[in-house]
């Protein structure tokens, strides 16, 4: 295995080559400097004509760091009225759960929390670190098991803005993972069915129709076009300092997580899918978002070394695959 000299890739990984000059393909042709934003002025736009709803912007909280100083930007930053909407999957750490519980009422905002029934969740998760669900190169970016639980929570999101009448959905997402530069994107119904549809098919061909009620009915989808929300990225036009970003939000009472590994603040079944995928694939799933953020210059080549050598509690490991391996 080769690792690139500039960032963290290796040669595992399904698009990455090693060039004789020790740089992998991604550093030898990127630029080393994230882009500016094109559209930040649309996106004040946006806010300025929703200021009569009850809500401008829906947030997928999940109670980790990023998403929590997300919060704080929407609130503090921009003012903004925010629905805080939380999919536990049955993983979330206590601590996690007294955080969502502290942020929002720190800065005022409303939570739903929306929990499936916890043997499907199982089910899905034990079949999906078994299988090859999603094409080996959709695996650089996030394990199995990761895009299984974001799928649900995207279509949950989705859900719920629309139905609500809420014109922009915030996912607290990280530079490394967007990887584009604008942070305002106007979604459509059609291209929304179609990534839907691909997630979709694949899991209830492994786990039957019953899982068709986590997902959107395409006719009801269809129906509801003309309130297809916006995407926003805070990131995008926003800094991002991990040490700022943590030292801000424990300033309104969150703590840091200590059952996880180095990759998660807020969910436990985090360690078992990076420890399953790198076993399998020979690669850290975090490896590109590190990557990434180590070519826009967010962190240091080191720190993300540390980051992906760090698999957290092999006793943890050994938990939650006990657990998952009852859910056949």
């Amino acid at each position: 295995m080769k690792l690139c000299k500039k960032c963290i890739l290796n040669d595992n990984m399904p698009s990455v080559s090693i060039g004789e000059n020790g740089l992998c393909n991604y550093c030898a042709r990127e630029k080393p400097h994230r882009a500016k934003p094109e559209n930040e002025d649309e996106l004040y736009s946006v806010i300025a004509s929703s200021r009569d709803k009850p809500y401008q912007v829906l947030l997928a909280y999940s109670g980790g760091k990023d998403s929590s100083y997300t919060l704080k930007l929407l609130r503090e930053k921009y003012g903004l009225s925010v629905l805080t909407v939380t999919f536990d999957n049955g993983f979330m750490s206590d601590r996690c759960l007294k955080n969502i519980r502290t942020v929002t009422a720190v800065l005022g905002t409303d939570n739903i929390m929306i929990r499936y029934a916890y043997p499907d969740m199982c089910r899905l998760f034990n079949r999906a670190s078994k299988s090859d669900l999603f094409p080996v190169k959709a695996m650089e970016r996030a394990s199995t098991i990761c895009i299984s639980c974001i799928s649900l929570v995207k279509s949950l999101m989705y859900r719920e803005a629309i139905q609500r009448r809420i014109p922009i959905i915030c996912f607290g997402w990280t530079p490394g993972q967007i990887g584009i530069p604008n942070p305002l994107i106007k979604l459509d119904y059609q291209m929304i069915l179609a990534n839907e549809k691909q997630i979709r098919d694949k899991i209830l061909a492994m786990m039957g129709e019953g899982f068709n009620r986590f997902f959107m009915d395409p006719g009801w989808l269809k129906e509801n076009k003309e309130h297809i929300p916006y995407l926003y990225y805070p990131f995008v036009n926003n800094e991002y300092d991990e040490e700022v970003i943590v030292r801000s939000i424990q300033a309104i009472g969150w703590e840091m997580e200590e059952e996880t590994d180095s990759n998660s603040t807020n969910c436990l079944l985090n360690t078992y899918a990076n420890f399953i995928h790198q076993d399998r694939f020979g690669f850290h799933p975090y490896c590109m978002e590190m990557a990434n953020m180590v070519r826009q210059g967010l962190i240091k080549r080191e720190s993300a070394l540390r980051k992906i050598s760090n698999i957290g509690s092999i006793q943890n490991v050994r938990k939650i695959g006990s657990i998952l391996s009852q859910y056949e």
